[in-house]
């Protein structure tokens, strides 16, 4: 690590600024990773997570600051002139779910009321967001989680219940939902979106790490070092130029990193035959 370097990139380093609001466990974390300056991080004290209590007060913490932040953009001009540039990230981490998941269990009432709580207040941001910036249409939401749960509130086992995780984009940048008048609709086959009610709805899966290489698109950003996500075409509402140039960036991204890796492999083992898919037609000569 080089001096004034962050411990670690992210799609927040990435940003121009980013600003967040949960759990004090999580996002020092990524301020930490960050350039210093790039992250400011507002979190309740530890002492408000109770893993043996339902936890949507920590949720409500969350969205309730969030309001507080865009009232007080209304008559700070410094900061209503910061989060009106580009490549702004606001960041909502939603703790309360998985605490009240874990103690009363994903099929409580506590647990239902909870999704009611944060789908309610996931609706009010997104209004308050779209009366700020006065419908400009110029930002993008993406909603997902990092992990699921099984029916005893518990995960880690690479049970699909514990690894599979919703993710939902909309607004700039993101392509509108593919309907299917007839019949299902692709990427529904496995069965396991069949009590969904969206069967018209082509579903389109990822694997977790592209989502920070979504978010970077669309914001804007470099992807972030280290990312090994592919770009979810799917998701992107652009052309096919477009669409083919993200695509080339991201792949390069990709194979520099294995580029590198290489290199330090090749200099501390003896005999080491680099994978021939990824070497040049003709290289040079050392």
């Amino acid at each position: 690590q080089r001096p004034g370097q962050p411990n670690f990139d992210s799609v927040f380093n990435q940003s121009r600024h980013t600003w967040g609001w949960g759990s004090p466990d999580i996002l020092p974390m990524f301020k930490e990773g960050a350039v210093p300056g790039r992250m400011d991080d507002y979190t309740y004290g530890a002492e408000a997570e109770d893993f043996t209590a339902d936890a949507i007060h920590l949720d409500l913490w969350v969205f309730d600051h969030v309001k507080e932040f865009f009232a007080e953009a209304r008559t700070n001009r410094t900061l209503n002139d910061m989060i009106r540039q580009d490549k702004i990230v606001f960041f909502l981490h939603l703790l309360g779910l998985d605490t009240t998941g874990h103690a009363y269990r994903p099929y409580s009432r506590e647990y239902l009321h909870n999704i009611k709580v944060v789908d309610s207040g996931i609706k009010e941001i997104v209004h308050l967001m779209e009366d700020f910036y006065g419908q400009d249409e110029e930002t993008a939401y993406v909603f997902t989680a990092d992990h699921g749960m099984s029916d005893w509130g518990s995960h880690g086992d690479g049970h699909p219940d514990n690894t599979r995780t919703p993710l939902i984009a909309w607004g700039s940048g993101v392509a509108k939902p593919v309907l299917q008048r007839k019949g299902k609709a692709k990427g529904h086959d496995d069965g396991f979106s069949h009590d969904w009610g969206f069967d018209h709805v082509q579903r389109n899966d990822v694997a977790q790490a592209d989502v920070a290489t979504l978010m970077a698109y669309l914001i804007g950003a470099n992807f972030p070092a280290n990312s090994v996500g592919e770009l979810p075409l799917a998701y992107l509402s652009a052309t096919p130029k477009a669409k083919a140039k993200a695509l080339l960036t991201n792949a390069q991204e990709i194979l520099e990193m294995y580029q590198v890796k290489c290199e330090k492999k090749k200099a501390t083992s003896i005999g080491f035959k680099p994978y021939p898919g990824f070497m040049a037609p003709n290289p040079p000569p050392e």
